[in-house]
């Protein structure tokens, strides 16, 4: 998770937090089919003894080996749908309609292992009723979602076996019996379908109403928005100065030797001392009554700088200098206080998409801020390499004492992320692999992978912040902040271009990318899919 959570803020009250409740409802529910997916697959697989004990007992005439085809399929199309949830990252609305069809797939393979063992008087009649109450109590959905879920598993499943039952034995329709159990489970399941229904939505409605009644201090927490391997994030409301408000919270109570919370801590205390605009605000941070570490900081609208080129490509020159200029500004103080970053990446820079001007950044995430008046050691572990890798300067791979010229070089390298689309090195042997292309591979010129010209002026000023050795870049954010006001061949960002594509990026879905997970083994940076203008920021732990 970075820094901060950031999602949108400075929007109407009637539209505030839909964005960011949307992204948590969206990862519960996925969360949700991961468990209906698992447990489904195992009770798929269980009810093979079954067929087994009905064929045996009773059904001697069914086809046994179109009942294992059919059960291995149904058990494959589980599996599929649970390492879709596992990894997609397409919309609420994407996963609901993949999951109906997930659904009504293999409640047709059910239908026809009910026609196989004992057609419309099968036991598998009121089967459908397993689906109706695993998907409500696993997936607890708003009443028109669970509906949208389970009438394609009713239909599905009736109707398979109605047209089946038709085409292979007719006689079967002319049997009082048989039409009356199936009549009757029919009527049966319709009630249940809409009792499950019900009390999905109660259940969803629950779990709402608990997230609003959690509080820490005087915030009240009213959706989840992310998390990560130590925090949560949540998106909470501060009763008594009613603005919204994003609160970062350490899992697990704090201990006075823990790495984990001295970390916590140290992001609270500097990132809140300070003072830049384009430095992420922290409102005030500390502990529960019952030990739930937090930090509360500002509510933001729009994409991190990661989300907005993988979601929309790569930036207008003169937009990204625009950008990395301004977070200049933010790391230019820290660096005057004897503080670096030692994070600095594209998820962790902030472009606000409301204000004046847009396009406003936001430094994110001082989790691993080093000190340099503290001795190597009373920040992080020594020689614990700390960081993320495709942007990690030479040095910081070693896990070695860093400078200010450490955090240049992550800006250099997300000016050329930003200009390219992609990390400057990007090796698929691991972390060593990643050391050795920043220690000792060339660098690639942006305008040969950007596919154009690039002013060769801003070629020079990339090249500098990416120079192997600290003593050959820029010696802080300040050197580099004017080297970039004394580029003549780059114009302007301006604020009414900056309005501009904000206004066209709303009318724009946004692609469809997943990111790479790029890790050391403190910090990785999760795969996920952009939101626009309601990006989810959560902590530098993401996983």
């Amino acid at each position: 998770m970075g820094g901060a959570t950031h999602t949108s803020g400075g929007r109407t009250s009637g539209t505030r937090g839909l964005r960011s409740r949307v992204s948590a409802e969206a990862n519960d529910f996925a969360e949700g089919i991961r468990r209906a997916s698992a447990i489904g697959a195992i009770a798929y697989a269980g009810f093979a003894a079954v067929d087994l004990i009905l064929y045996l007992l009773v059904y001697q005439h069914a086809n046994i080996d179109r009942i294992v085809a059919y059960r291995i399929a149904g058990i494959g199309i589980l599996f599929g749908w649970f390492f879709y949830a596992r990894s997609s990252h397409a919309s609420l609305r994407s996963m609901v309609v993949t999951t109906a069809v997930v659904l009504a797939a293999t409640v047709v393979l059910l239908a026809l292992v009910a026609n196989q063992l004992g057609g419309l008087a099968s036991p598998y009649v009121p089967g459908t009723s397993f689906y109706f109450v695993a998907i409500a109590v696993l997936v607890p959905s708003p009443w028109r979602r669970m509906l949208a879920l389970l009438v394609p598993v009713f239909v599905s499943f009736f109707a398979t076996l109605s047209l089946i039952t038709w085409m292979s034995t007719p006689a079967a329709w002319s049997s009082v019996e048989g039409v009356t159990h199936y009549l009757v489970s029919a009527f049966i399941q319709v009630a249940l379908l809409m009792f499950a229904t019900i009390a999905s939505h109660l259940l969803w409605a629950s779990r709402a109403q608990l997230y609003r009644a959690r509080r820490l201090g005087r915030y009240r927490l009213q959706a989840p928005l992310g998390a990560g391997g130590m925090n949560e994030v949540w998106l909470a409301r501060d009763d008594t100065l009613n603005r919204d408000v994003a609160i970062k919270v350490l899992r697990g109570a704090p201990q006075g030797d823990d790495d984990r919370w001295m970390r916590f801590e140290r992001e609270a205390q500097v990132a809140s001392s300070l003072t830049s605009p384009h430095t992420v605000k922290i409102f005030d941070y500390g502990a529960s009554d019952d030990g739930i570490a937090y930090i509360a900081m500002e509510f933001l609208r729009g994409l991190d700088l990661a989300d907005l080129v993988l979601g929309y490509g790569p930036l207008d020159v003169r937009r990204a200098v625009h950008m990395i200029r301004q977070a200049t500004s933010s790391l230019a103080e820290a660096h005057e206080r004897g503080l670096v970053h030692r994070d600095v990446k594209p998820a962790n820079l902030f472009a606000l998409s409301t204000g004046d001007p847009p396009d406003f950044v936001k430094v994110l995430d001082f989790g691993l801020v080093r000190e340099l008046t503290r001795p190597l050691g009373t920040d992080t572990l020594e020689g614990v390499t700390l960081g993320t890798p495709a942007y990690m300067s030479p040095e910081q791979f070693l896990g070695a004492d860093v400078t200010a010229a450490s955090d240049v070089y992550g800006l250099g390298t997300t000016l050329y992320f930003l200009l390219t689309g992609g990390p400057p090195f990007d090796d698929k042997s691991g972390d060593a692999g990643l050391w050795r292309a920043h220690s000792t591979h060339p660098l690639v010129p942006v305008s040969q992978r950007r596919g154009e010209d690039v002013p060769r002026a801003l070629e020079a000023v990339i090249a500098t912040c990416l120079a192997k050795h600290p003593s050959d870049r820029y010696r802080d954010a300040t050197a580099l902040g004017k080297a970039l006001d004394d580029l003549p061949e780059v114009g302007p960002w301006t604020a009414s271009e900056a309005l501009a594509w904000w206004t066209s990026a709303r009318l724009t879905p946004i692609t469809q990318r997943r990111r790479a997970a790029t890790s050391s083994k403190v910090v990785t940076v999760a795969s996920r899919t952009p939101i626009p203008h309601s990006s989810v920021k959560a902590g530098s732990d993401e996983d």
